[in-house]
């Protein structure tokens, strides 16, 4: 009865909050090969399969958006891509460069991106790359080798490697059962904080990743496990049975109070909230600090924070996109709005994000059929849609402007790199 009562109030209350469309639309995901025979020799060997590539986070900066393709089956050659912010001469399913060269997607290079399913960019330029170490990770035999790391580029500096960081096996468990770093939020404050989202079977919690101590460690609760009640869903007439823990993260707005994480297992009809500060200072008790803010009328995956304090998540059973105005609607319950329902194009809204200009985007990708190994190329499969909002995100002061973000420069592990490149090339010459 609380579920349909639920559902029967947000069904009246979608706001007028303008008109979400459709800027990008592909039907496979392919990319700009340096060859022009790379395409088909990936073809034939299996290591290009069209119907395995599909988007999961996008993020800005300037004029390019940044696109990740987790490598959830055989065939994915990119997992992190970059393209023009805007369609170019009305291409609206442009191909994609591999990001931040081909080199660095190889697979079985530990020091390239073996599986990238979320990046955040901060706002000095710097984007926070999860890869969690190993390829199709949804397949019985899933690869391992690499270690989960967090990885920091410099897009003011093509892309550059500033940071390294493999997260220890007490924090991030290796192997196919181990971690899956899904989401990414940053915290200017204490030196520079990140929180990340785990959803790896065994042992689900939020990341805690210190940039100034360059260290790491795991928040655990039940709040972060799956539900059994929300393990099963349809999406467009598709059953969906796949448990899943802690997946979309937020972060309330820049601010000089004690911040809040919100979070949500995609296999729950909660949203729960835990003070930044529990997080940070690793507290021993942290079921004292875990608040459970209320129901949704579905599951959710990813969710995203304005600077203006709206929460954005989606609605997977209801292909829909909802909002709570967190400053000025302290309940959950009674404040969350539907904004947008489509179900053609808002089927399984996946992640959000904020340009420069005050524009909301969200990822579509239709993932039911990907589960479900019922992928047709031969029509539109992937969206990116877009609505102007007039605000940035969590990371910027509702004015707009960014709080002061520290500077750092590249730790050990970046310098092995480093190192280990420039002996790779070394070598590769002197062969030649």
């Amino acid at each position: 009865m609380e579920r349909l009562l639920l559902l029967a109030f947000l069904a009246v209350v979608v706001l007028c909050h303008g008109q979400f469309q459709v800027i990008f639309e592909w039907k496979s995901i392919d990319f700009q090969w340096r060859l022009d025979d790379d395409r088909k020799q990936a073809l034939v060997r299996g290591d290009y399969i069209p119907a395995n590539n599909f988007l999961t986070t996008v993020k800005f900066w300037k004029d390019k958006m940044y696109l990740t393709i987790p490598r959830w089956k055989d065939g994915v050659p990119v997992t992190l891509g970059v393209t023009s912010a805007e369609p170019v001469n009305g291409v609206t399913a442009p191909l994609l460069e591999a990001f931040p060269n081909w080199d660095m997607q190889k697979l079985g290079d530990c020091s390239a991106f073996q599986l990238v399913h979320s990046v955040e960019i901060d706002p000095k330029g710097r984007m926070w790359v999860l890869d969690t170490g190993r390829a199709t990770s949804l397949r019985q035999e899933s690869k391992s080798g690499c270690p989960p790391r967090l990885v920091i580029l410099d897009l003011e500096d093509k892309g550059n490697i500033l940071r390294s960081y493999e997260f220890p096996d007490h924090v991030a468990r290796p192997g196919a059962s181990g971690t899956y770093l899904n989401d990414i939020v940053l915290d200017h404050e204490n030196g520079g904080m990140a929180y990340i989202t785990d959803n790896g079977r065994d042992d689900p919690g939020i990341i805690v990743y210190s940039l100034k101590n360059n260290t790491s460690w795991k928040i655990r609760h039940n709040s972060m496990k799956a539900e059994k009640e929300a393990v099963g869903f349809m999406v467009a007439k598709t059953h969906v049975i796949n448990p899943v823990h802690v997946d979309g993260i937020a972060l309330s707005p820049a601010s000089n109070r004690d911040r809040q994480i919100y979070y949500s297992p995609l296999s729950s009809f909660h949203l729960y909230s835990i003070p930044v500060s529990a997080l940070r200072d690793n507290v021993t008790n942290i079921n004292e600090y875990v608040k459970e803010l209320g129901r949704k009328s579905s599951q959710t995956d990813g969710m995203a924070m304005s600077a203006a304090g709206i929460l954005y998540f989606g609605l997977l059973a209801d292909d829909a996109i909802a909002m709570w105005d967190t400053k000025n609607t302290p309940s959950f319950t009674v404040g969350q709005r539907i904004i947008s329902r489509d179900h053609v194009f808002t089927q399984w809204p996946d992640s959000f994000a904020f340009d420069e200009k005050g524009n909301f985007w969200c990822v579509t990708n239709m993932l039911q059929n990907f589960l479900n190994n019922r992928v047709n190329i031969d029509v539109p499969n992937y969206r990116l849609l877009r609505i102007h909002v007039g605000a940035r995100s969590y990371q910027y002061y509702e004015n707009g402007t960014a709080p002061e973000w520290p500077d750092f420069t590249a730790g050990a592990d970046s310098v092995k790199f480093a190192l280990a490149t420039l002996l790779a090339a070394i070598l590769v010459f002197v062969a030649k």
